[in-house]
């Protein structure tokens, strides 16, 4: 059957001049009979827009009295002339609303605030053609154009917000980054700061982290959340590299920087282990890394779950460690083990779960009778008994001080 006003593809052939009713012919003479009232349509939005969304408030009033007025009233008029001339808006005329739409997010103007202002300029055209001092013929004509332009320029506009965002966001990170390489090799940065726009704490947290092991690219995706998350927090100035990164996290109240390693956590879906050292002044600050990053190794060769610690969390161990003939005496403790790794693991496991015979048996998959045989060897090597109060607390400082004396190199 041949219907007609379709085409052979399946649309439609109706063109606004031969619409019927007359409604779609009448767009042009409503959009030309509108024109002159436009900037008394865009000082109207204009006033709406300020007043229903706050972000708009908050720009300086050369921008909401000049940029934000005029760019309406270029918009409103674009639409008017496409209408009046029965055509969709080219490239060029859309450059000028695109570009608008960007540098708003240089302003910190939410995207959601920048695209509200089309459906309301839209909105007032309507009240406009439907309720105006002089209403004109068929108002509901404007109804398809105002659609097919909103399908036009918002997309765009969105496109363009979203890139220059990207753009900034790359931007703040290569400054955190530049600024966090510079105050971790110990030299002046306030200069660098003043020129990224940027403010430095006086006091810092230097945080080391470490991201929990991952199969595949989920490294990378953790990467990507972390900077994500710390984009929201430009105060804290971080640098990554392979599975760590370095924090600058700004002295502030108690736990701040262990509710923003939660956050990290969060985004991460992973939690990850991390070393802090509060630096007093910039100059501390590579003291202060080496210090967190020496906590961290200690952590992680300790077996120790992932979290944050600091050197009162480890400073038994911290101390143990430290080079030195204390050190190196209690190292020797374990020296008869050196060739039976089964009987190091053995003490390890039962430290680890508390000096429990059931749950270190479990950990290492042997029979109860098993783990007594060997913690016997254990004391018959080297004289110490790991099931006395005494002796164990003697052998977990050799454990500490034998894997510090054993850990490979750099």
């Amino acid at each position: 059957m041949d219907d007609a006003g379709v085409t052979s593809s399946g649309t439609s052939d109706v063109t606004p001049d031969t619409a019927p009713g007359g409604e779609a012919a009448a767009a042009p003479e409503l959009a030309a009979a509108l024109l002159p009232r436009i900037p008394e349509m865009a000082a109207e939005t204009v006033a709406r827009l300020t007043a229903a969304i706050p972000a708009y408030r908050l720009l300086p009033d050369s921008v909401l009295g000049g940029d934000l007025v005029a760019n309406t009233e270029a918009v409103l008029k674009l639409f008017f002339t496409t209408v009046a001339e029965g055509r969709a808006p080219t490239e060029a005329e859309l450059a000028a609303p695109v570009a608008w739409g960007a540098e708003r997010a240089r302003d910190g103007v939410p995207l959601e605030a920048v695209l509200r202002v089309y459906p309301l300029g839209a909105r007032r055209a309507w009240e406009f053609a439907a309720t105006g001092p002089d209403p004109v013929a068929d108002p509901y004509a404007l109804v398809t154009s105002l659609l097919a332009f909103l399908g036009e320029v918002m997309p765009k506009v969105a496109e363009a917000y979203l890139r220059e965002q990207a753009d900034l966001d790359w931007e703040q990170r290569e400054h955190g980054r530049n600024l966090a390489g510079v105050l971790l090799a110990g030299r002046p940065a306030r200069r660098a700061a003043e020129r990224y726009g940027r403010t430095l704490a006086e006091r810092y947290e230097v945080v080391v982290l470490r991201l929990p092991e991952a199969p595949g690219g989920a490294t990378n995706r953790m990467l990507r959340a972390l900077r994500s998350e710390l984009d929201g927090n430009p105060e804290v100035l971080a640098t990554f590299k392979g599975e760590g990164g370095v924090l600058l996290v700004p002295l502030g109240p108690d736990g701040a920087t262990r509710r923003l390693l939660t956050r990290l956590d969060t985004a991460a879906e992973l939690r990850c282990t991390a070393a802090a050292a509060v630096a007093e002044d910039h100059g501390a600050i590579p003291q202060a890394q080496t210090e967190a990053s020496e906590v961290l190794a200690l952590a992680e060769d300790l077996g120790r779950p992932p979290g944050l610690y600091r050197l009162s969390d480890l400073a038994v161990e911290y101390q143990l460690v430290q080079p030195g003939p204390a050190r190196d005496a209690l190292a020797r403790v374990l020296a008869p083990l050196d060739d039976q790794p089964h009987l190091i693991a053995t003490l390890r496991e039962f430290i680890a779960a508390g000096y429990r015979r059931a749950e270190a048996a479990e950990a290492l998959t042997v029979h109860r009778n098993t783990l007594t045989y060997r913690l016997g060897r254990i004391r018959l090597l080297t004289g110490h008994d790991a099931t006395d109060p005494t002796s164990a607390r003697h052998l977990a400082a050799a454990l500490t001080a034998y894997d510090a004396t054993h850990r490979p190199g750099p």
